[in-house]
Order: C-alpha cells, then sequence, then structure tokens
C-alpha cells in the first residue's frame, strides 16, 4: 500500500499535466513510480507496471517503467 500523501499528489499532479492523464491515472502512475524508486534504492529489481489502460501504459513506459497489458496476453 502506498499512503497518497502531499508529496505524492503533488507528483500525480505534474505528471497528469506532462501526459494529459486522468486524476486517478495520474495517481496510480506516481505511486508506481514512488514504489519502483523504493525497490531500486532496496537492490531489488524494478517493477512492472500491470495496466490495461493505454495512455496510462504509454506514460508509465515514458517515465521509465516497464509495463504489462493483460490484454497482450489473449
Amino acid at each position: 500500500m502506498v499512503e497518497v500523501t502531499e508529496s505524492l499528489a503533488d507528483r500525480a499532479m505534474l505528471l497528469a499535466e506532462a501526459h494529459a492523464l486522468r486524476g486517478y491515472d495520474a495517481v496510480q502512475l506516481a505511486a508506481a513510480l514512488t514504489v519502483d524508486a523504493s525497490y531500486r534504492a532496496a537492490g531489488l529489481p524494478p517493477i512492472t507496471l500491470l495496466s490495461a489502460d493505454t495512455e496510462l501504459n504509454v506514460a508509465a513506459t515514458a517515465e521509465g517503467l516497464t509495463v504489462d497489458n493483460p490484454n497482450s496476453h489473449p
């Protein structure tokens, strides 16, 4: 779980503006980026964002996350 802090909300706002994301998608991406940074700092492998939302996936890829779309696996 990731707490929605003022910092996370601020990051989400910037992501929403940069990638034309809807609010909740931007929060989801901000949270995923936070978790990914925590994993990498701990020496763990990067996370993979699992999402069927095309716009979110494009934004996540642009931000450096690995993305897997469940619709790509029939």
